[in-house]
C-alpha cells in the first residue's frame, strides 16, 4: 500500500490553521480568499470520503465505483471551472509584486497537472468495469491523487494565501472580485451552480447511506474513518 499523507497531519498548530482563523474572523473584506479556503474544505471533505473507498481496495472490498465518479466529477469540473482560474488570477498579480516567485509559478502549473491527473483517473474508473485499467493501476492512481491534491492544497494555505493577504491592495481585490469566474455565467457550459450544488448534496447523501450500510453490515469504520466520512478533520480547521 501506497502512504497516504493525511492532511490532518496539516492542521493543528499549523501555519495554515493559524491563517485560517484570522482570516474568517478579521478580514470580511476578503471575500474571495474566505470563498478559495471554502471551496478547499469541499474539495478536502470529497477526498477524505474518497480516501475511504481507496481504503476499502486496498482491503480487497469491492468499493462504491458510482460514488468514487461523482467524486471525481465534483472535483475535477469544479476547480477546472471556477477555483484554479480565480486562484491563477490572484497569483498573477502576487508574482509581479515579489522577488521570489518560482514557488507560486509551480503552484501555477500544478493547477494543470492535477487536471490532467484528475481526468486520467475519471477515465480510469469508468474503464475499470472494460478490463482497460486494474485495480491494482486503480489503486496506485488513487492514492498519488490523494497525497497530490492535499499536498497541493496545503501549501496554497501555508505558503501563499497568507502572502496574498499581505501583498494584494484594495484596488487589486475590487478588480479580482469584477472578474472572478461565476458558475452561472454561459461559458461554463451546461452545469450551473445549482447543479454542483446538487451534485455536492447527492455525494453527501451517499456518504451517509454508505456509513449506515457499513454499520447494518456489522463492519463498522474505525473513529478516524467516521471523523473522515463527517469532515470533521477539515471543518475544524475553520473554527
Amino acid at each position: 500500500m501506497v502512504l497516504i499523507v493525511k492532511y490532518e497531519m496539516l492542521g493543528g498548530s499549523s501555519l495554515a490553521n493559524g491563517f485560517r482563523g484570522w482570516l474568517f474572523v478579521f478580514s470580511k473584506r476578503k471575500i474571495l480568499l474566505n470563498r478559495l479556503l471554502l471551496e478547499h474544505d469541499h474539495i478536502l471533505r470529497k477526498l477524505n470520503l474518497l480516501e475511504l473507498q481507496y481504503l476499502d481496495m486496498c482491503r480487497g472490498k469491492i468499493p462504491d465505483y458510482s460514488l468514487m465518479r461523482s467524486i471525481i466529477v465534483y472535483i475535477q469540473e469544479y476547480p477546472e471551472k471556477i477555483h484554479h482560474p480565480l486562484e491563477d488570477m490572484i497569483f498573477s498579480i502576487l508574482i509581479e509584486r515579489i522577488d521570489d516567485v518560482e514557488f507560486v509559478q509551480e503552484l501555477i502549473t500544478e493547477h494543470t497537472q492535477l487536471e490532467l491527473v484528475t481526468r486520467r483517473l475519471r477515465a480510469s474508473i469508468e474503464s475499470l468495469s472494460n478490463g482497460l485499467v486494474s485495480s491494482e493501476e486503480l489503486e496506485l492512481q488513487l492514492s498519488e491523487f490523494l497525497v497530490g491534491q492535499r499536498q497541493h492544497i496545503y501549501l496554497e494555505e501555508a505558503e501563499v494565501y497568507p502572502l496574498v493577504q499581505s501583498v494584494l491592495t484594495k484596488d487589486d481585490w475590487k478588480k479580482l472580485h469584477s472578474a472572478a469566474p461565476v458558475l452561472d455565467e454561459p461559458l461554463f457550459g451546461r452545469r450551473t451552480r445549482q447543479d454542483y450544488e446538487r451534485l455536492y448534496r447527492e455525494i453527501e447523501d451517499r456518504s451517509k447511506s454508505v456509513m449506515l450500510e457499513r454499520e447494518e453490515g456489522h463492519s463498522k469504520y474505525s473513529e478516524t474513518e467516521r471523523q473522515q466520512l463527517a469532515g470533521s478533520s477539515t471543518t475544524s480547521r475553520l473554527q
